[in-house]
């Protein structure tokens, strides 16, 4: 009598439940997994396809007995749960159509739930990837005599196209995931369809580098595919640079993939062979001061239409003042800058040698003042751009600072002094043998007591 009523109590959860047959709408390839209403303990249950009298496709029943159909176009692909689900792996075309489940209790009472398995297909009629400005058409169908709600998702909005098939111009926008969305008696069913457009990668549009490091301005084009068909999809392409002190941008190169040869521009920049990788990036060994501004590459393509990417590169410069080489005690401005305010986001910390009194502190500032430095603050000083806790780049000074008297200051005026003492020696050796000679000379002039002047007498 127990079993009799939770029978009937199964019975009237899955009618307030359902009230209908279930509508499931899959594609090819997918795995489903038919649930009943309730749970099926001490109950036995039987999955049928066809009708409810068609194919068995397996039974289990409460003793944990299970039994699935395993030939034909049904090898490998159904399973049973614990719950008494059916599991159908991989939908094949001979998959789809009504899938019947009886619940029995000791096979007096039974109940049956139906599910209705619809074929859907989304595809995308150009081959991908697409160029934009070309056509771009999407089709979602729906295999069945119902007549659901269907309609597509915008990958990169909310934007809704309604129907089964969307026809534009391509965009690079529409690059992404695109839903077909299958609506029927208020259940959604999501079919996504990968779109494929021609353009830059999503790689930051704001470049931080600094003096001691090499440039590279990135500009990658998606997908790889692309890569093969450059040299014939691709009619020209420039860069330009405009740097921060000034409106007008200044050309960089103008090439045409049929003519690679590089072109010798005023900024020392270089570029890849992007006929290979797909790599428009700018290269140069060193990074300058000069380089801060915008770069931009443009894309022309063989149907006119052009994209193009703008990178923003900071440079990040250590200013010493007055310089690198100080003396003991000298005072000391140091300033780390790109040039120009830095986002709220962006913090600046100091590392300084380690034998520094300054090594313990933390300095966030990007100015700092030492109103006395000391040979104990010579070496590497290391300032960081940081964003949430993230190296953005650094810039690495060094600098020398020596005692107010060195060795080789002790040493030269030693030196000048014992120039001095030798020099005042001469010199007074010269006086001395000065006076000598003169003295030698009044002797030989004059040797009587009482001398007669010069001349004739008379006798």
């Amino acid at each position: 009598m127990r079993k009799i009523l939770q029978f009937f109590v199964f019975l009237t959860t899955v009618l307030k439940t359902n009230g209908a047959d279930e509508v499931i709408y899959v594609q090819l390839g997918d795995n489903v997994e038919l649930q009943l209403s309730d749970r099926c303990k001490n109950y036995y249950v039987h999955w049928l396809f066809g009708r409810e009298d068609g194919l068995d496709l397996g039974d289990m029943n409460y003793l944990g007995r299970k039994w699935v159909k395993n030939d034909d176009v049904w090898k490998d692909k159904l399973s049973l749960s614990d719950e008494s689900a059916l599991i159908i792996k991989t939908i094949e075309e001979t998959n789809f159509g009504t899938f019947v489940c009886r619940v029995s209790d000791n096979k007096k009472f039974s109940l049956t739930q139906t599910f209705q398995l619809f074929k859907v297909s989304v595809s995308m009629h150009e081959t991908s990837p697409l160029i934009p400005g070309d056509s771009l058409t999407l089709s979602c169908n729906v295999e069945t005599q119902r007549k659901p709600s269907v309609f597509w998702i915008h990958p990169m909005s909310s934007r809704q196209y309604t129907g089964h098939r969307v026809q534009k111009t391509a965009e690079t926008r529409d690059n992404g995931e695109w839903t077909c969305v299958v609506k029927d008696n208020g259940k959604e069913s999501k079919f996504k369809l990968p779109v494929s457009v021609v353009d830059f990668s999503s790689a930051s549009e704001h470049l931080f580098t600094s003096t001691n490091f090499s440039l590279t301005v990135p500009f990658l084009i998606t997908p790889n595919t692309f890569v093969q068909q450059i040299p014939t999809k691709i009619k020209s392409v420039r860069w330009f640079f405009m740097p921060r002190t000034s409106s007008d941008p200044q050309p960089i190169f103008s090439i045409s993939p049929k003519n690679e040869q590089q072109v010798e521009n005023p900024r020392g920049l270089s570029y890849e062979n992007f006929t290979k990788g797909g790599n428009f990036s700018l290269y140069r060994k060193l990074s300058r001061v000069d380089d801060r501004g915008n770069y931009t590459c443009s894309i022309t393509f063989t149907n006119d239409f052009t994209i193009s990417r703008t990178v923003l590169v900071e440079v990040l410069q250590i200013i010493p003042s007055p310089g690198t080489e100080l003396v003991s005690g000298q005072p000391l401005n140091l300033s780390c800058s790109t040039g120009g305010p830095l986002d709220p986001d962006v913090e600046v910390i100091w590392f300084p040698p380690k034998t520094s009194s300054l090594a313990k502190d933390k300095l966030l500032s990007s100015h700092l003042m030492i109103p006395r430095v000391g040979t104990e603050d010579s070496g590497s000083w290391r300032c960081e751009l940081r964003r949430s806790a993230a190296t953005l780049t650094s810039a690495v000074i060094t600098l020398k600072i020596e005692p107010i008297l060195t060795v080789w200051m002790i040493v030269t005026i030693c030196a000048a002094a014992v120039i001095l003492i030798l020099l005042l020696a001469l010199a007074f050796t010269f006086f001395r043998r000065r006076q000598r000679k003169m003295r030698h000379l009044r002797h030989r002039l004059c040797q009587c007591k009482t001398p007669k002047p010069k001349g004739f007498y008379k006798a």
